[in-house]
């Protein structure tokens, strides 16, 4: 998720656990930094973008590491706060939830988190909720702000964050239910068609829970499916699109194609833009514009390989116009 979204979410859980010892302002400022600690991977250096891609919530959202670093940060803050020597194991699972909670809300993205690194180095999504979802955080901003202001604890303050708590918690879990209505009518628009995958994955779209993205791998290709969850038509449109398998076969054994396999899941494809080849993660973005593509070789002859380099994304806000519209009309059909 998003860096607010996780600071809102450990400054709440912190909060709750340790507002009524050391203040509610206090505690929120402790659980928002330490909900942020995961994140600062994204400044460790990498080789090339794609290395910087695929390792990006790896060890640092893991929930071993979490549980070694928990004891670690709680000893410090016993240290600079002597209301909490007292309440050692209070502090150290108050940062222990704080930490795992980020790893784990990340995990219901699409992205993919290595949450049991180094025991199991498969990316884990669930692809429930997008990076930003605005019904999820707003529960958790208005409790963060209310303590930022609040100087004091009082009982009302802990109902107001079990409260937010429970709010976005009931909203993730929604999140979940809509994915599933809408995999649902994915599977009925591709029966229709006599469509046979090889996979598809539920891709929700930016900031709601309401309009999916299908993405569907077949054998030389992909197919890009919308559909709402008010949908009552068993058929919709399939955007059908090669996979660049020709490509593929063409690059050399060391090329980095494996790399990008393995973190999405087999859910990638290459194209050829003029004499560059391009390796695009499917699962974020939209057609053409996908988030996370990357020219890798040059093709005049044969191709040869390149220091890989992250592609610029064109952001075409009709397209955000055209989702509202699709929510509630089956008959806005994207052209791709």
């Amino acid at each position: 998720m998003d860096s607010l979204t996780q600071f809102v979410l450990g400054a709440t859980i912190s909060a709750l656990a340790l507002g009524p010892r050391i203040g509610p302002r206090r505690a929120a400022l402790i659980g928002g930094v330490v909900a942020t600690l995961p994140d600062l991977d994204v400044f460790i250096a990498a080789a090339d973008p794609i290395q910087s891609y695929v390792t990006h919530r790896g060890f640092s959202h893991s929930v071993f590491v979490h549980t070694a670093l928990a004891p670690v940060l709680g000893e410090v803050l016993l240290r600079l706060d002597r209301r909490l020597r007292d309440a050692r194991w209070l502090t150290w699972l108050t940062l222990w939830l704080v930490l795992v909670t980020h790893a784990l809300l990340d995990c219901f993205t699409t992205y993919g988190t290595r949450i049991l690194w180094p025991v199991d180095n498969t990316p884990v999504s669930w692809s429930s909720i997008f990076i930003i979802d605005p019904l999820y955080s707003l529960p958790l901003l208005v409790l963060t702000l209310v303590a930022l202001f609040r100087g004091r604890w009082g009982p009302g303050f802990g109902k107001g964050a079990i409260t937010a708590l429970a709010l976005s918690t009931l909203y993730l879990g929604w999140s979940v239910a809509a994915r599933d209505i809408a995999e649902t009518k994915m599977r009925s628009a591709l029966a229709e068609a006599g469509q046979s995958v090889e996979r598809l994955m539920m891709i929700p779209t930016p900031f709601n829970t309401a309009l999916w993205r299908g993405l569907a791998m077949t054998e030389d290709g992909y197919i890009n499916i919308y559909r709402s969850i008010l949908d009552e038509r068993s058929e919709a449109t399939l955007h059908r699109h090669d996979r660049g398998r020709d490509i593929e076969a063409l690059l050399p054994a060391d090329s980095p194609v494996a790399d990008v396999a393995a973190f999405s899941g087999g859910y990638y494809a290459l194209r050829r833009d003029g004499a560059d080849i391009l390796l695009s993660d499917l699962r974020m973005g939209v057609d053409p514009n996908y988030i996370f593509t990357f020219k890798i070789a040059e093709q005049h002859s044969d191709p040869v390989l390149v220091k890989p380099v992250q592609r610029e994304r064109v952001n075409d806000l009709t397209v955000l116009d055209w989702m509202v519209r699709r929510i509630t009309d089956e008959q806005a059909v994207r052209i791709e």
